[in-house]
Formats: C-alpha cells, structure tokens, sequence
C-alpha cells in the first residue's frame, strides 16, 4: 500500500512563485514564469537595478544590466538573451541586494522539479540557487526538459524509491555524466500503517490525515540512511545535487526539511517550503484523469478509486506532517542537528563545509 501511496503522480504547474527572498534595501522579492516570460517583483525604498545572468554564483558586477533605476517594484523579462536557466540579482542604491529566481524547473514532463535556493538564513545568509534540486519521479522528462537540465549541470541524483517504484517508472538520466544513486529496499515491508487504514469500514478523512500525520517519523527513520548519503555528498562538495521520490513532496519534502534546516532557514520558512508542493502540483487532478481501462496496470490505479474527500489528506503537503516530524526530532533527539549529528554523522567541520558551499 505504501507504494501506492509514495507512487502519487505529480502534475507541474506553468507559473513558479519563489518563496520571500530578503536583503539588506530588498523584501519580497519574487520571480514568477509564465511561458518564456518572467515578471520579477520586489519591496524597496528606492530604485533598483536588475541585473541576470545564467551562473547561480557569477559576482553581480559581472552580470547583465537588464533594468535600471527601476522604482515601480516590478519587472517583467521579454527577452532571457539565450540564457536558459536565468538567476536575477535586485541592486539597490544602498545596502547588500538579493538574488532570485523561479522556483519550480519549467519542464514539460517534471513532477515538482524545483530550486531549494534563495532562502534566508538565521546568520543572514541566502541558500544558494542553482546547487540542490527536489522533486518528484523523473519518467516524464522529455528530450527538450533534459536539453534544460544539461545547462544546470547536476553531478549526483539520489533516487529515494524503493525497488518497485523504479522498476515501475525508471529514470532514464541523460543530462551529462551524473552519478545516478539508489538504493535496494522494497516497500513491502514497510505497508503496515497503510494497510491498516484502508481496512477500517469506518474510514473517515479525519482518519487518513491522522495516519498520514502519524507516520511521517518513520519516514524520517526509514529514509535516514539515504539522507546520509545526500549530506556525506553535499559534505564532500558534489553539487549541484538532485533528490527525489515519486511525488516529491514526502520523502522528498523530509530530505528537503533536513537539508534547510542544516542551512540555518528558520523552521517556519522550512515548513513553507515543504507546503509549496500543493501549490506547483494539482495531485487531485491527476488522479481524476487516470482513465477507468488503465486503473488495473497502473501504479496509481488503487488510488483512484478512492474518493476525493480520503484521497485529499494524502495527496496534501500539509504543514501538520512536517510539524511532526519536527516535534518527533525535538523529542527523541533533542532536535533536528542533533538527529544531523548522531543519525546522519555530520561532524562541526562537515557542517561547516556544507554550509560554506551552499550559502552566500
């Protein structure tokens, strides 16, 4: 059952919204795409100059002026001059300016592909775009969204799915020489909260959300190896680094809250992050369209046949699931770096390295 349940089709959304981005003179800073159009907005006290380049790090000095003394807080991008994955940089007249980006990759077969950067932290910092990617399962991606993926630059892709999934909808990478990571393991075994659910006559939406709150630890324990993994890559400097499992927003969503916090972004922006996914994938949608003939050979099929009111708690991010993973962290051990420390054995130094490459 937890197979089925891990399998959920992600459906992307065209307009990527970007989570608050906040410097020094810069608040609200937001990039949103609409086809091969990109309205930048933004907070400031005085005019801002634009600027953008296709290198997530490039310093500002040496990126393209777009938009000058530009005071109306918006910009909308006509023209990307060939860059395909465009950052933007807002330069006020005083005070440190801020980088953005859209978040959600715009691929015409992703599922929940998206940025983890721009991100404030607790020092200050940024979460840099451009180096950690989540998302959903890769089967659809299309010649033209791996010609896009190929100008990123992805070293290593850590495939969270168990055995079943994989062979169900593989991932066939073909955007350069990443190191394709995965893992041997079966849900099978693992089934037996979801199992117990469906049997109760008396299932109630009230009930799946409880059961869906419930067993977001174990998602955490059950996955903890292989998030050693991703930060023993992350520590050695392997980056940029992708992620995923099927919908992108579960095991996916707890390797990204892991991730963030590790960077320092407050829990609240942390948990905004893990909610975003119901606002870039119309899960609903994609059950609704899984046609009658094709429910018996499709992995979603079980699924579909529930009714929109018990499949809505788990095709949700809701807020809640994360929020109790925090609670089951603090306390069991003390908190989310020490869980870091003792489970995933990142040492100071290692955090230290980590924090170096992925912040600015």
């Amino acid at each position: 059952m937890r197979a089925f349940f891990f399998a959920i089709v992600a459906v992307s959304l065209t307009n990527a919204v970007v989570a608050v981005a906040e410097g020094a003179g810069i608040a609200d800073a937001h990039a949103e795409r609409e086809g091969n159009r990109i309205t930048l907005t933004w907070s400031a006290s005085g005019p801002v100059d634009v600027l953008m380049s296709g290198d997530p790090t490039v310093e500002p000095r040496l990126m393209t002026v777009i938009s000058s003394n530009d005071g109306d807080g918006r910009h909308v991008v006509f023209d990307l001059r060939g860059v395909t994955r465009p950052y933007f940089y807002l330069r006020p007249e005083t005070g440190d300016g801020v980088r953005v980006a859209t978040r959600l990759l715009p691929l015409e077969g992703g599922r929940n592909f998206r940025d983890m950067g721009g991100y404030p932290t607790e020092d200050g910092r940024h979460v840099k775009w451009g180096h950690v990617f989540r998302s959903g399962v890769m089967t659809g991606l299309t010649d033209a969204d791996y010609r896009y993926l190929s100008t990123i630059g992805i070293q290593v892709i850590c495939d969270l799915r168990a055995n079943e999934e994989r062979a169900e909808e593989p991932t066939n990478w073909r955007a350069g020489d990443a190191d394709y990571v995965a893992w041997d393991y079966s849900t099978i075994t693992s089934s037996e909260e979801l199992m117990t659910m469906f049997q109760d006559p008396e299932l109630s939406a009230a009930k799946v959300k409880m059961t869906m709150t419930n067993m977001y630890p174990g998602i955490l324990e059950e996955q903890k190896e292989r998030y050693k993994v991703m930060f023993r890559r992350l520590a050695d400097g392997e980056v940029p680094l992708a992620f995923n499992c099927s919908a992108g927003k579960d095991r996916a969503g707890t390797g990204a809250a892991l991730i963030l916090s590790a960077l320092g972004v407050p829990r609240d922006i942390v948990v905004h992050d893990y909610s975003l996914s119901e606002t870039f994938v119309d899960y609903e949608a994609a059950y609704t369209q899984v046609a009658a003939a094709d429910m018996e050979d499709s992995p979603y099929g079980f699924l579909a046949q529930l009714s929109p009111e018990l499949r809505a708690p788990l095709l949700r991010s809701d807020p809640a699931y994360i929020l109790k993973t925090f609670e089951y962290l603090d306390e069991t051990y003390g908190g989310v770096m020490a869980f870091i420390r003792t489970e995933l054995e990142i040492d100071d130094m290692e955090l230290a390295a980590i924090r170096a490459r992925l912040l600015e």
